[in-house]
Formats: C-alpha cells, structure tokens, sequence
C-alpha cells in the first residue's frame, strides 16, 4: 500500500507534500507559458513565409512597374518633344519603307534618332532594374537569416521544453502521479 492510499483525504499534507505539490504548480505555470511561447514563435515563422511570398510577389511587381515606366516615359519624351511632327516621321518611314526597306547601301540596318534614344532608355531603365534586383536579393539573405536564427531559437526551446518536461516527469514519480509515457509531449516541428 503506498504513502497516498493509505492517508485520509482530510489528513493535513506533511510539509514535504506541500513543497511539492507548489513545486508542481510552479512546473505547470511554466510548461504553460513556454507552450504559448512556442505557439508564437510558430505565428511568426509563418509570417516569415509570408514575408518570403510578398518579396517574390514585389519582384514580379517591379518588373511589370518599370516595364510601365519606360512606356510612358518614352510617351513623355515625344509629347514634350516640340520638334516631333508624327505626321513626318510617318511619311519617313513611308519613304523609308520605299527606299530598300530600311538598308543602306553597304546592306546595313538605318536605324532613327528615337529608336537610339528609346535604347538608351531602356539601357537606365535595366540599370535601375538591376539596382532593384539587389536589394530584393538582400531583403531576401537578411530574411534567410532571420528564418535561420528562428530556427534556431525554436530549437533551443524545445530542448529546454524537453529538459522542463523531465524534470516534471522526475518529480512526478517521486509524488507517484506519473502514468507513463502518456504525459510526454509531441515534440513541436
């Protein structure tokens, strides 16, 4: 017959009894609040995630937005250009068009003063692209390590969750209040 079977249920705990069963109040308060800091670290790994989507979803943004810029600078450019006579540059082409197709003599491309001034745009526009680039990579090693530093500290708890989890399971056995392995916790992922 064990120490609990035998005692009435009025009988006073002895003082060791007592300074357990604080202690094991104590244990629980704290499996409590490392559970729901568990919980959270969890919430902000998954918004890392979402971070991750939003870059990727921003890059593409990007692209699409200078794609747009450059059109519509391109559009400025000739709307604020006072020497540009669209009628003209039809009738160019026109004679162009007529006059070998576009070729010189020597059998090269002519190319006109606004299909270099539209390169030369789209050479800044890349540039500018290019700088963009960048710093999403950037945004995304700094995210990487953070996910990373994440992890880690996720880990830590649960190793510290485990050894708290022992300890609890220890002392348990020693009140006798351990049922078996049914108290241990499913390890967190």
């Amino acid at each position: 017959m064990s120490q609990n079977q035998g005692r009435q249920t009025n009988d006073p705990l002895t003082p060791r009894e007592s300074a357990l069963a604080k202690e094991l109040k104590q244990l629980r308060s704290i499996n409590t609040k490392l559970t729901s800091m568990v919980t959270a670290i969890d919430s902000v790994k998954s918004n890392m995630a979402e971070f991750n989507n939003g870059t990727a979803n921003a890059l593409i943004m990007m692209n699409k937005w200078s794609d747009i810029i450059a059109q519509a600078s391109f559009t400025h450019e000739m709307l604020n250009n006072t020497q540009w006579n669209p009628q003209e540059e039809e009738e160019e082409e026109e004679e162009e068009e007529g006059d070998d197709n576009g070729y010189d003599s020597e059998g090269r491309y002519l190319e006109s003063q606004d299909t270099l001034s539209f390169q030369a745009q789209d050479k800044n526009d890349d540039a500018e692209l290019e700088l963009l680039s960048r710093k999403l990579m950037n945004y995304e090693s700094e995210n990487l390590a953070l996910n990373k530093r994440l992890e880690k500290e996720v880990m830590a708890k649960q190793e510290r969750r485990n050894t708290v989890d022992e300890i609890a399971n220890k002392r348990r056995r020693e009140l006798g209040l351990f049922d078996g392995p049914s108290l241990k916790r499913k390890p967190i992922r």
